[in-house]
C-alpha cells in the first residue's frame, strides 16, 4: 500500500491545502503529502500546519492531535473544531465533528463488532459522550483555523444538494488508494443524512465516477423497474483535482452490519435482495446467443489468465453458457453494499455493473456472502473456508445457498446443465478483479479482498473445482 491515506484529513479540511508543512514526529503525514506533491519546501509560506503546536505554526490552518489549549487558539483568532478520528491500518477509517449527536450516533451505529473492538457498553457510552463533546479514550484531532467552514468536498457538492449544515461523519474505510471517501452529508435539524458525497482522494483519478454512471445508465436502460432499490447521482464535481459526485443517501445500515448484529435473523433481508437480482434479471434478459461476445472475454481475459484452464467455447465450461439468456449484473453486489431500512434496501455502488452479463453471478455472490456471514464476523482467510463448505455442501446454510441458486436458475431459464458453469466462470471473473482494479489504478497498489480470494480456494478444492455442479 502506498502512504497518502496517512493525509485523507486534509479531505475534512475548510479548503484544499496546497502547500503542507508537517512535524518530524508525523512521519507519515511527510510521506504522504510528498507523495501526493503539497509537502511545503523550505522557504514556503504552508497554508496547513500538522503540528503539535499549532500557535507556533503561524498557518491558516492547523491539525493537531493530543491536547490543545483551545481558549489561546480562540484568543489568537482562531475557529476551533474538535475531530474524532477512528484509526485505521493506513490511516483514518472514520471522522466526524465531536459533539455532535446525529453524526455520533451515526458513526457508531455502524462499527463492525470484532473481536478486537469495543465492547457494546463501552461502544454505546463512547457514542453518547461523542455527541455531547466528551470522548475519553478516542483519538482526537484539533482542527484550528482561520477560515472556518464544513470540509471543502461538502462546499464543492452543495451545489448539488449536499447539504452538511446540520453536520458530517466522513468514512475513509480499509481499502486501497483508489477507494473513495464517502461523506454523509446531515442537513440542520435532520435525524441522518440525506446526501453522501464520494471524493477520490487521487489527484485526477475519475474511472470509479465515471463507471458508476454508467453502472446506473445501464439500470435505468434495462430494467428501470429495479432503479428504485439504487441510489440517484445528483451531480459530478472537480474540486483541487479531486473527482466527486452527489448521491441520495441510503437509509438504513449496510446488510454485512445488520449479519454481524442478527445472523440467521438477518436472512429475510437477504431474501428480498435475493428476490430483487431475480427481478432484475428478468427485466434485464435478452436474446439467447447474446452472451458470445462475453463468453469470448472469459475465454480470452479471465479464463486464459489460469494456468491449465480448458477454455474453448464448446468445452464444459463455457459450452453450456452460450444459449442462457443475458442479464444486467450488479457484479458487487455484497452485504457491505446493500442498505437495509425495515423491508426497504438499497443496492450501492453500481460501478462494477456490465451487460450482457451471466445469470446467477450474483445470486451466487451475495449468497456466499451471506450465509458465511451469519456466523459471526470472522478474517479474510475463514470467510473464504466458510464460503468453500458452503458451496461443497459442508456448511449449515448449503442448503438454503442452492435452494436460492435453483430459484433463480428457473426464473432466468439457465438450465440446470448451465447451473455449475454460471457459478465457476463467475469465481473466476471475481478471481480476476484486483488484476482489473490495478489497470484503472495505474502505478498505485492495490488491496486484495475477500470474493477475489475465493477462486484460488475454488480451483485447489477437489470439492470445488472446474467442473462442481449444484448437488442434488
Amino acid at each position: 500500500m502506498s502512504g497518502i491515506r496517512a493525509a485523507d484529513l486534509r479531505l475534512v479540511l475548510p479548503r484544499p491545502p496546497s502547500r503542507v508543512a508537517v512535524d518530524p514526529d508525523e512521519a507519515a503525514w511527510a510521506s504522504a503529502v510528498a507523495e501526493l506533491g503539497i509537502a511545503a519546501g523550505p522557504g514556503d509560506d504552508p497554508d496547513l500546519a500538522v503540528t503539535a503546536e499549532p500557535l507556533g505554526a503561524g498557518a491558516p490552518m492547523t491539525l493537531t492531535s493530543g491536547r490543545v489549549a483551545r481558549r489561546a487558539l480562540r484568543t489568537a483568532g482562531y475557529a476551533v473544531e474538535r475531530i474524532l478520528v477512528r484509526p485505521g491500518p493506513e490511516g483514518p477509517r472514520l471522522a466526524l465533528p465531536l459533539g455532535n449527536p446525529v453524526a455520533a450516533r451515526l458513526a457508531f451505529a455502524a462499527q463492525r463488532p470484532t473481536e478486537r473492538g469495543l465492547p457494546a457498553a463501552r461502544r454505546a457510552a463512547a457514542r453518547v459522550g461523542a455527541g455531547f463533546g466528551v470522548a475519553p479514550g478516542v483519538a482526537i484531532t484539533t482542527l484550528a483555523t482561520r477560515i472556518p467552514g464544513p470540509p471543502f468536498p461538502l462546499a464543492a457538492a452543495s451545489v448539488h444538494g449536499a447539504d452538511a449544515t446540520g453536520g458530517w461523519v466522513a468514512w475513509f474505510g480499509d481499502g486501497d488508494d483508489i477507494q473513495r471517501v464517502v461523506l454523509h452529508a446531515i442537513p440542520a435539524g435532520a435525524t441522518a443524512p440525506t446526501t453522501i458525497v464520494k471524493v477520490g482522494r487521487v489527484p485526477g483519478y475519475t474511472a470509479a465516477f465515471d463507471a458508476d454512471a454508467t453502472g446506473l445508465g445501464l439500470l435505468a436502460a434495462h430494467a428501470p423497474s429495479a432503479a428504485r432499490h439504487a441510489p440517484r447521482i445528483l451531480g459530478r464535481f472537480d474540486v483541487a483535482d479531486l473527482a466527486g459526485s452527489v448521491e441520495t443517501a441510503a437509509p438504513g445500515p449496510t446488510l454485512n452490519l445488520v449479519l454481524d448484529a442478527e445472523g440467521d435473523r438477518a436472512l429475510p433481508h437477504v431474501d428480498r435482495i435475493l428476490a430483487w437480482i431475480i427481478d432484475l434479471g428478468v427485466a434485464s434478459r435478452g436474446d439467447r446467443g447474446a452472451l458470445r461476445p462475453e463468453l469470448e472475454r472469459l475465454a480470452t481475459d479471465v479464463i486464459g489468465a489460469y494456468d491449465g484452464i480448458d477454455a474453448a467455447p464448446d468445452g464444459a465450461l463455457l459450452g453450456p453458457l452460450a444459449e442462457v439468456p443475458p442479464v444486467l449484473a450488479h457484479r458487487d453486489v455484497g452485504s457491505w453494499n446493500v442498505a437495509v431500512d425495515g423491508t426497504a434496501f438499497t443496492v450501492l455502488d453500481w460501478e462494477s455493473a456490465a451487460y450482457p452479463s451471466i445469470p446467477l453471478w450474483d445470486t451466487a455472490y451475495l449468497l456466499a456472502d451471506a450465509c458465511s456471514s451469519v456466523d459471526g464476523p470472522a478474517p479474510i482467510d475463514r470467510k473464504v473456508s466458510r464460503i468453500a463448505a458452503l458451496f461443497a455442501g459442508e456448511h449449515r446454510m448449503s442448503r438454503y445457498a442452492f435452494d436460492h441458486l435453483r430459484t433463480a436458475a428457473a426464473a432466468l431459464d439457465v438450465p440446470a446443465s448451465a447451473i455449475g458453469p454460471a457459478v465457476v466462470t463467475g469465481w473466476l471473473h471475481h478471481g480476476r478483479s484486483r488484476a482489473s482494479r490495478a489497470v484503472r489504478a495505474g502505478r498505485l497498489p492495490v488491496a486484495e479482498g475477500l470474493i477475489n480470494r475465493v477462486a484460488a480456494r475454488w480451483l485447489d478444492d477437489p470439492a470445488l473445482g472446474l467442473r462442481w455442479r449444484l448437488p442434488a
